[in-house]
């Protein structure tokens, strides 16, 4: 089954980038940028992975994963950042409302890497849940 993979970033046409870079691959792939509307999704429909960037405007990338675990407990969480304060890393990290951070600009393959690990992730914890 593919798996679902959500982007949100505050602009569109770094969404359209990466959806660009994702094409080939086997998964269902869902890019918002309005980080409201991407909680109502994950409201509907399960999703593998998230990934998020650090500077939304419309809401803070910690309060978007709070949100979106009540609603998606098993979505791994993946925060594209340039830098992070780490004492809020640490805690996200801690509190398991984020599997990692990839760093921003991103480099693709790296990107790429990143989001199949975070399935990867998603895919044992479904096992162990069965």
């Amino acid at each position: 089954m593919k798996s679902k993979i959500m982007f949100v970033n505050d602009s569109i046409n770094v969404i359209k980038s990466i959806k660009r870079f994702f094409k080939d691959e086997t998964y269902h792939f869902f890019g918002f940028d309005d980080p409201f509307e991407a909680l109502d999704k994950i409201k509907e429909d399960e999703f593998a992975v998230v990934v998020a960037d650090q500077s939304m405007s419309k809401i803070g990338v910690i309060e978007f994963f709070k949100k979106a675990k009540q609603e998606s407990p098993n979505t791994v969480g993946i925060v594209m950042a340039s830098c992070f304060k780490l004492d809020k890393a640490s805690h996200a990290l801690d509190d398991g409302l984020i599997y990692r951070f990839s760093k921003k600009p991103w480099n693709d393959l790296g990107l790429k890497k990143a989001v199949k690990m975070a399935i990867t992730h998603y895919e044992i914890s479904q096992q162990g849940r069965s």
